[in-house]
């Protein structure tokens, strides 16, 4: 944990730090204008909004990188990312009937156009998830033990977005096994999921920083 520690020093923490600040202040900003605490955290609010912003901002990042270092077979690095931040605004159900992750979008009658598209993407993030899988888990895996702060911080949002979808809809989840859940308890819920997944967000924007700035010439 020191080495660790010592690598996040205030070079390579700059990007994190510099996206706590814009987070809180657009939170402050939005209180200003708006007495509704709860209204940050809804579908389409503030907190999801920075979200989607910053998993955006890391894709375009590492698209400049790579298209100036000509690094086109990391493509599927950028699909990933621009595929969160789309998530995150829920443009996976926005522009059809059903969303292009569900199975009734293909199976129902929705046009054959919506199931055409749908199936591209499903396909595109499939292909980019099994390249990430191939391709750099196992480099990936036999760098944890160097203790640098980019796997280490992976590892952090991957644990973190795990919690978060595990928490997401808990009475909903719950409900099926006779467990009750209470309004403040789901709220709690609720406002922790899209808290994390946005702090999440500002660390991949810095695990980028942290890959970008290791390859550049010295």
């Amino acid at each position: 944990m020191i080495r660790i520690s010592r690598r996040i020093t205030l070079g390579t923490g700059t990007v994190f730090g510099l996206g706590c600040m814009i987070a809180s202040l657009v939170t402050l900003l939005c209180l200003i204008f708006t007495e509704d605490v709860y209204a940050l955290f809804h579908e389409g609010g503030p907190v999801e909004g920075m979200s989607a912003a910053f998993w955006f901002a890391a894709a375009l990042w590492l698209t400049v990188h790579f298209v100036r270092n000509s690094q086109w077979r990391m493509w599927h690095a950028v699909v990933l990312l621009c595929a969160a931040g789309m998530r995150e605004l829920d443009w996976d159900k926005a522009f059809t009937q059903e969303g292009v992750l569900q199975l009734r979008l293909y199976s129902g009658d929705a046009p054959l156009v919506q199931k055409a598209i749908g199936a591209a993407i499903v396909v595109l993030i499939l292909v980019a998830g099994m390249r990430l899988l191939i391709r750099d888990l196992p480099g990936f895996l036999r760098r944890l033990p160097l203790m640098r702060a980019d796997e280490w911080l992976v590892v952090l949002v991957v644990s973190l977005l795990f919690v978060a979808k595990t928490i997401d809809g808990l009475g909903r989840k719950l409900a099926p096994f006779g467990i009750e859940v209470t309004e403040w308890v789901s709220g709690f819920a609720g406002h922790a999921e899209e808290s994390m997944e946005l702090f999440a967000a500002i660390l991949i924007l810095q695990v980028v920083a942290l890959h970008v700035g290791r390859k550049a010439p010295r």
